[in-house]
């Protein structure tokens, strides 16, 4: 974010530089006072990482349409574990929450990791599978959608909790003649009621999976900058065209996101240069999320790591999905010099 970005922003806000201090405090828990804003404003001082990270995201709620209009349903999916699909889901999430949308992020995978990522706690998730208040439940009939739904600490951002009892699924929802509709049945009865529906779907591509695929409008998928991942978007791309084919001809493919990435590896430098080279006139492909150790940070305190370090690496790539989405175009000024 340029000093020009940060100016134009407080403009639109209608605000002098001790306002947008004092909001900006307000917004990042910090005490920067007017000469450090002035300091940023002048190019003087770089705009620390985690102050542009919130900013960005700021502006694309000031620029977000405020048209009503039927939830817009994303999967994110790729078939092999380990490729940061919870962390994409779940940052991906919070930016759009942080926007200003109302957002309902579905855990579709039995190992939970996206319920407990956005703060509902491992006891708790037990005690919703005894209850019959998680997405086994919904998904099979035995539950309301309505009441299984969990609000997160995160204004706007609503989670489906998964447990192992998803896993049940699987065999129910293969011997369901019209099984393969059930998940995007069932989310037909809130759509009205969110601007986005992020489903984070197993490493797998089963019955639960191909519900998710056939249920979104779009598909991201994060793929980590590794030859076993790369050869699993094969099998994926296989499964996304039986699926356009069978039942969900509008499915689009929002782009390949690389992840977990490692400037300095000649491996990952390989492999992202095959990722361009094989799938990049199919595809889009966003910027590489970088390794980092923030992600297994936040993700080891049941945190989303956007919401405990804005500045995170790889933070302009959820602001640019985001963007995308959200049919925002980014500011002429980003666009020339970068976030």
């Amino acid at each position: 974010m340029t000093g020009d970005d940060l100016r134009d922003l407080r403009d639109r806000l209608g605000k002098t530089q001790p306002e947008f201090a004092t909001w900006l405090n307000e917004l990042l828990g910090r005490k920067y006072d007017k000469q450090k804003i002035s300091r940023w404003e002048r190019g003087t001082e770089k705009v620390p990482r985690d102050v542009a990270g919130a900013l960005m995201i700021a502006r694309l709620g000031l620029d977000r349409s405020t048209e009503p209009r039927p939830a817009v349903t994303i999967a994110v999916a790729l078939q092999k574990g380990g490729t940061a699909k919870t962390a994409t889901s779940v940052n991906l999430s919070y930016v759009l929450a942080r926007a200003g949308n109302r957002v309902l992020l579905v855990d579709a995978d039995s190992q939970g990791n996206a319920t407990v990522h956005v703060g509902i706690p491992q006891a708790r998730v037990v005690e919703l599978t005894k209850q019959g208040k998680t997405h086994y439940h919904a998904l099979t009939g035995k539950a309301s959608l309505t009441d299984v739904i969990l609000p997160t600490e995160v204004e706007g951002l609503h989670v489906v909790p998964a447990s192992i009892a998803l896993a049940a699924a699987e065999g129910e929802l293969y011997h369901d003649p019209t099984g393969i509709n059930t998940m995007a049945d069932m989310l037909e009865a809130v759509r009205g009621s969110y601007d986005f529906i992020v489903i984070d779907c197993a490493p797998s591509l089963g019955m639960v999976t191909s519900n998710a695929l056939v249920a979104a409008q779009y598909l991201l998928i994060p793929c980590q900058t590794e030859a076993h991942a790369i050869l699993g978007l094969d099998q994926l791309s296989e499964t996304i065209a039986k699926i356009r084919r069978r039942s969900n001809p509008d499915l689009e493919i929002l782009g390949i996101v690389p992840t977990m990435y490692s400037a300095r590896q000649s491996q990952d430098k390989a492999s992202l240069d095959d990722l361009h080279a094989i799938w990049g006139a199919q595809f889009s492909m966003f910027d590489p999320i970088p390794r980092s150790t923030v992600y297994s940070q936040a993700a080891a305190a049941n945190m989303i790591t956007l919401a405990g370090d804005p500045g995170a690496p790889g933070m302009e790539t959820f602001v640019e999905i985001a963007r995308r989405l959200m049919g925002v175009t980014a500011p002429a000024t980003e666009a020339a010099h970068g976030a």
